[in-house]
């Protein structure tokens, strides 16, 4: 298990970063608000430290890859070590979802605050209630930081995303759940080039969700 690594920035890009040690280069996913910190600060070819937590991530094909996500603070890795033992709950979703700090978040899970969860993107009503019944009264610490920032960059939401909020609603969903929608679809990171992209994609997720409902 790797806990931190120290070593050279050579590249940084939205989702990840590259870190040269002793002449092997280590790819490093990360918080996209920690990813722009980075390249605004001119760190590259400086020596760095971040703190790592690994997994497994699973292929399509049956493949199994060793990954690693890094944080500046060891809280924020302590905080998503305990966010991502939520079933459904991805370690790429939930790096997406991180908009608002993580001190929000805790309160909202300990208060039982759902509408604040289904605001982060890629949080629905459901995933929503199952973190808050899964992490109530383990977040609690998390809650008490006085100083947070959102470790993620909110989407940048399409020209077009109010004329496809608009058609959910007439389409009878309400606001929360279309709104929900919207995000999720967004969260993706795909560029959507019309409405009816994105409402494709919408359907997509919906009918995706459905039928993972159906097989629980």
């Amino acid at each position: 298990m790797i806990s931190k690594i120290k070593g050279i920035l050579d590249h940084v890009d939205d989702s990840s970063a590259t870190i040269s040690v002793n002449g092997i280069y280590y790819e490093v996913l990360l918080p996209s608000a920690l990813s722009e910190s980075l390249r605004d600060g001119d760190l590259l070819g400086k020596e760095m430290t971040l703190h790592i937590l690994d997994y497994i991530e699973a292929a399509q094909v049956g493949n199994q890859y060793p990954r690693m996500v890094g944080f500046a603070e060891p809280v924020d890795k302590e905080f998503f070590s305990v966010f991502t033992t939520v079933p459904g709950l991805g370690v790429k979703k939930a790096l997406k979802s991180l908009t608002i700090p993580i001190s929000d978040i805790s309160r909202a899970i300990e208060t039982g605050d759902a509408q604040v969860l289904q605001k982060l993107p890629g949080i629905g009503p459901r995933l929503a209630e199952k973190i808050i019944a899964e992490l109530r009264g383990k977040t609690a610490r998390f809650a008490l930081a006085r100083e947070s920032k959102p470790l993620a960059k909110a989407e940048k939401r399409p020209d077009f995303a109010d004329e496809v909020m608009t058609i959910l609603l007439q389409l009878q969903y309400r606001r929360s759940e279309a709104q929900a929608m919207l995000d999720r679809a967004i969260a993706t990171g795909r560029r959507f080039k019309s409405s009816e992209d994105l409402l494709n994609q919408i359907f997509k997720q919906t009918t995706a969700g459905a039928e993972e409902c159906e097989r629980e």
